[in-house]
């Protein structure tokens, strides 16, 4: 049976168009949304970022790339149920994202999917079922200069896929995993998200994990004037099982604070994290003899807003403690790792969807080379 749906779109007069079933209209059509008789609606978004970046390696090489930046290309899809007599709205939501890659990888047409998951939302909240954004550091990971931009250049010169942003120097990687959440409704300013997610696994030893990574955090938000105030704390847990000869267990765990404060056109971002079983580069369960390690991921950025344009500054570091090999357990001496990276970034905002880029950068580690980097980028949303 037919269904008539009705095209929104702030762009557009609203137009009648009659499909055999729900479809997604032309992506000429920015932000566009199908509304059928029977309450029905899709929707697709997305966004088109590109770089070009010169780097200069030390003890490497110098090049020139054009790529992805933190976020790949990405195009979302959004289907929402008729909203039912108890209150409840199901929905589904779609990611797709591919990558500029490097120069050994043009034509591998790579694609991912970073999201796919069922929500129900109420008056009690929302919960998500399937693959999301992680809940640990996800506010962190909320800053200007990577964020928008390109960040640490993971891969050195050669970097494919997306760049790593502030993982290592500033935050852990919440990541995309499948997961069961729960966020809920602002109570005065304050809400809070919950999940069990799928665990991370160390590739490098045979392990088990027999119970779910839990993650958590609490955000508070309030207005006044011409300034705002957000500040978050958050925590995870994720026990591993490592089998075998040496076979030993051990925890992965962290605690995180942040705030970000707008006074006028001024923003000043903090952020600090603190983990045990996960080392400097901030990622989760990259090996076993991070097992004992303890380490930190701090960032400070400031920017400044006029017009349409945006002007910042960011440091931030990742950091690990040394510690002696530890003999039963088969682990290999770590030692003292230091991660740094400072930014300079400007945004203009040229159109409402249409932004460019530009970004100053300088890394220092004590285990990868160093190096320094301009960077021009833009990005198209729709």
């Amino acid at each position: 049976m037919e269904k008539t749906i009705f095209i929104k779109n702030k762009f557009a007069m609203c137009a009648l168009v009659t499909f055999g079933a729900l479809s997604i209209a032309s992506p000429a059509i920015a932000g566009v949304d199908l509304v059928s008789q029977s309450g029905w609606e899709t929707s697709i978004s997305g966004s088109l970022p590109v770089f070009l970046v010169a780097s200069d390696h030390d003890d490497s090489e110098k090049a020139f790339r054009v790529q992805s930046g933190f976020n790949p290309a990405n195009i979302n899809f959004h289907v929402v149920a008729p909203k039912s007599n108890s209150g409840i709205t199901v929905s589904g939501h779609f990611q797709v994202d591919t990558h500029l890659q490097g120069s050994g990888t043009q034509n591998s047409g790579l694609f991912e999917s970073r999201v796919a998951n069922i929500q129900l939302s109420g008056d009690f909240g929302t919960f998500v079922a399937g693959k999301d954004f992680g809940v640990f550091n996800s506010s962190a990971i909320g800053d200007l200069a990577s964020q928008r931009g390109v960040g640490w250049l993971g891969g050195g010169a050669d970097t494919a896929n997306a760049t790593g942003g502030r993982i290592g120097t500033g935050y852990v990687y919440a990541n995309f995993n499948p997961q069961v959440k729960y966020i809920s409704p602002s109570m005065g300013g304050l809400s809070i998200k919950v999940a069990i997610v799928n665990p991370e696994e160390p590739q490098d030893a045979s392990v088990e994990t027999d119970s779910p990574r839990i993650e958590g955090q609490l955000n508070y938000k309030m207005r006044s004037g011409n300034g705002s105030l957000e500040l978050w704390s958050g925590v995870f847990q994720q026990s591993v099982n490592v089998i075998g000869e040496n076979s030993f267990n051990y925890d992965m765990q962290g605690i995180d604070v942040g705030a970000h404060i707008d006074l006028g056109s001024f923003g000043l971002t903090v952020s600090y994290t603190d983990t045990t079983g996960i080392g400097a580069d901030g990622l989760y369960g990259g090996s076993i003899n991070d097992a004992d390690v303890d380490a930190t991921q701090w960032y400070v950025e400031a920017d400044y807003v006029f017009g349409k344009n945006t002007i910042g500054v960011s440091y931030g570091e990742g950091s690990q403690d040394a510690r002696e090999a530890v003999g039963s357990k088969g682990l290999a001496a770590v030692g003292n790792v230091d991660n740094k990276l400072s930014m300079l970034f400007v945004n203009h905002q040229m159109t409402p969807q249409f932004r460019l880029i530009g970004e100053l950068q300088d890394y220092q580690s004590s285990v990868q080379n160093d190096y320094t980097a301009i960077v021009v980028g833009f990005q198209f949303d729709f």
